[in-house]
C-alpha cells in the first residue's frame, strides 16, 4: 500500500510558482524584522496611530489587499501586517513576506486553553503538534516541530525584562476548528499540549525551510479545559493591545 501523500516530503527548494514570482513588477524590499499579528483590524488601526509608519505595499488576493507597513519603533524599522486565519493562508502570506526580505518573525495571536489557565494569559510555544497539512510541504513528516532557538531565547529574555511571566508550552496546531472532539482534546493533552491554535506549526516549518528566525507569543482566549462545555470567555480581545505593545518592545531590541 502506498504511503499517504503527506508522508512524501519533497525537499526541492524550487517550486513551479515561487513566492516572489512578481518581483519584476512589485520590487518590494521589506525590513528584516516582522511583527505578524493575528489581531483584529480595529486593534491594528489603533496600534498604528501610536507609531510613525508608512505603507510599503500590499498582498493581493481575491479576498482583498492586505497592507504591509513599515513601523518605526524608535530607531528600529519593522515590517508589520495582519496575519491570515489558518495554516495554509497564513503561510502563503508569510512565505511571500520572506521572499521580499523578512528574516526575523515574531507572531502574536490567541489560542484556546486546554488546561486551567485564565483568559489573556501569555504563553510561549516551544513545540507545536503538527495536526495540519501545510507544515508537511515544508518539513519532513513528524508529530511535532521544535521551536527552540537562540531567537526564541532572546524573545523570552526580553519578555522577562518587560515583567512578563514566561510559561513555555506545547501547542496543538489544527486545521479543524470545529473538529476539536473530546477524544482529540484528550489525546493532545496527553501529548503535553496546553493550548490549541491553527497556525504555529506551519509557520515554524516555513521559517525552518526558508532559514529564517521564528518565535510566537500566544495569549489565552476561549477554553476547552472542560470537555463537557466550551467557554467562549472574551476570545482574548482584552490582550490585543498589550500583545502588540509587548511585541513592539521586543522587536525594538531583539
Amino acid at each position: 500500500m502506498n504511503e499517504p501523500f503527506l508522508m512524501q516530503f519533497d525537499a526541492n527548494p524550487h517550486a513551479v510558482l515561487e513566492p516572489d514570482h512578481e518581483r519584476a513588477e512589485l520590487n518590494y524590499h521589506f525590513p528584516e524584522k516582522l511583527l505578524f499579528a493575528f489581531i483584529t483590524s480595529a486593534a491594528i488601526v489603533d496600534f498604528l496611530s501610536q507609531y510613525p509608519h508608512r505603507e510599503l505595499g500590499h498582498y493581493d488576493c481575491f479576498e482583498g489587499k492586505t497592507p504591509i507597513y513599515e513601523v518605526d519603533f524608535g530607531n528600529e524599522k519593522v515590517t508589520f501586517c495582519q496575519a491570515k486565519i489558518g495554516a495554509s493562508a497564513t503561510v502563503e502570506l508569510l512565505d511571500w513576506l520572506i521572499s521580499y526580505g523578512v528574516k526575523q518573525i515574531l507572531a502574536i495571536g490567541s489560542a484556546g486553553s486546554l488546561v486551567d489557565l485564565p483568559e489573556n494569559y501569555f504563553l510561549v510555544p516551544v513545540k507545536a503538534i503538527r495536526d495540519e497539512g501545510t507544515s508537511f510541504h515544508y518539513l519532513a513528516p513528524g508529530n511535532m516541530i521544535d521551536l527552540h532557538s537562540d531567537y526564541l531565547s532572546r524573545v523570552e529574555q526580553l519578555m522577562a525584562e518587560n515583567d512578563f511571566k514566561i510559561k513555555e508550552v506545547i501547542t496543538w496546531t489544527t486545521d479543524g476548528f470545529f473538529r476539536e472532539t473530546k477524544d482529540k482534546v484528550s489525546q493532545f493533552k496527553q501529548l503535553g499540549a496546553s493550548c490549541v491554535e491553527m497556525e504555529c506549526a506551519a509557520m515554524a516549518a516555513c521559517a525552518n525551510f526558508r532559514h529564517v528566525a521564528f518565535a510566537q507569543i500566544l495569549f489565552t482566549a476561549d477554553s476547552l479545559s472542560d470537555l463537557e462545555k466550551h467557554e467562549d470567555r472574551g476570545w482574548g480581545r482584552d490582550a490585543h493591545e498589550l500583545a502588540l505593545r509587548l511585541a513592539a518592545q521586543i522587536l525594538a531590541k531583539v
